[in-house]
Order: structure tokens, then C-alpha cells, then sequence
């Protein structure tokens, strides 16, 4: 499976800037992408960059951000 890193745009790191760490380093995350797709449980790191797993995601897609309890 492979792994995509994507770098957030400023807007969602200045939120996740704000919002506490899930462990050292990382926040766990709801991603709801254009079209109605939320994706869970993703990881997020030094709240900037975006880890995904198998499926590609497009940056531009991405309308918002939720820490994922």
C-alpha cells in the first residue's frame, strides 16, 4: 500500500496550529473533501502535512479539517 504526503494549505495549519496534539508530533483527523467524502482516522503531522494511505488525495479537494476522537 502506499503512502501519500501532502502538505495542508496555510488555512488548515493555522486551525490545527490551535487544536491539541494526539501524541507527540501528530493529530489524528477527519478530512471532508468536496463531494460529501469524509475520510477518518488520518494522521497529520506537526500539524502540516498530511498522511494518506492507498488512496490518492488531491489537496485542492480537501474543504476541511476535524481533529477525529
Amino acid at each position: 500500500m502506499s503512502t501519500t504526503k501532502i502538505n495542508l494549505p496555510d488555512s488548515i495549519v493555522n486551525k490545527l496550529v490551535s487544536l491539541p496534539e494526539t501524541g507527540m508530533g501528530y493529530q489524528l483527523v477527519k478530512v471532508f473533501l468536496k463531494g460529501g467524502i469524509v475520510l477518518r482516522k488520518l494522521k497529520v503531522l506537526n500539524s502540516s502535512i498530511l498522511v494518506v494511505e492507498g488512496q490518492p488525495v488531491n489537496a485542492a479537494e480537501i474543504e476541511r479539517v476535524e481533529l477525529d476522537a
